[in-house]
């Protein structure tokens, strides 16, 4: 067994991508499938992690490959970022491709804190530049064009930004009560302590009435 590791990393399946272009969108390869079978059929689970990347290092999201500029393949691509603008209280929703022009919403606490700009410029721009190439012409920021008036069900609404990620943490969010005049929300919700916080940021950003958030 002490021999698995180099054998197994040095195969040419190795060096095919976890990811596969069909039909213009990002899909998982077939022989992503019959690598991992392999891993955990001929190596200690001690060794799998390393030789997982290994393989996955000759393709995908992480590697130079690019892929063509679709919306439902941007909106893959920014899987990446996502879990970092979540974890702020926010996230980013693909509102069209078109042209060469990536239009895109963030939400949440992203959309309206003074930082919105860098987190476009640093991080989403870099990676989208990074996998389309020169078929993105401009990425532009769409804003909502009004604020929401503060209530539970306005608050409720804003929360969908977050509750897929809750969900995949088997946890759930729901607005219990709004009281503007004491600038108080209580919400009833369980997961982890890191998108709660995300949680709260992202109500006291778009209602600015709102200065304590209370979790039961």
């Amino acid at each position: 067994m002490a021999l698995a590791t180099p054998i197994l990393m040095s195969h040419p399946q190795f060096q095919t991508s976890f990811f596969t272009k069909s039909n213009n969108q990002v899909t998982p390869s077939p022989v992503s499938i019959l690598i991992r079978n392999r891993i955990q059929m001929v190596v200690p689970q001690s060794q799998r992690y390393i030789i997982t990347v290994k393989a996955m290092a000759g393709g995908g999201l992480y590697s130079a490959q690019q892929f063509e500029l679709t919306p439902q393949n941007v909106d893959t691509v920014l899987d990446d970022v996502r879990p970092y603008l979540i974890a702020d209280g926010g996230n980013v929703d693909v509102v069209s491709v078109e042209d060469g022009i990536v239009s895109l919403k963030l939400q949440g606490a992203c959309g309206s804190c003074p930082s919105s700009t860098t987190t476009m410029k640093m991080g989403i721009e870099r990676v989208l530049k990074e996998k389309f190439g020169d078929a993105v012409k401009d990425i532009v920021q769409v804003f909502d064009e009004q604020a929401a008036a503060t209530s539970v069900e306005a608050v409720n609404g804003h929360l969908e930004i977050l509750r897929p990620a809750i969900a995949n943490f088997g946890g759930s969010v729901e607005v219990v009560s709004v009281s503007v005049e004491d600038g108080e929300c209580v919400v009833k919700y369980t997961g982890p302590d890191s998108i709660g916080s995300g949680v709260k940021a992202a109500i006291k950003e778009k209602f600015p009435d709102i200065q304590n958030v209370f979790f039961t």
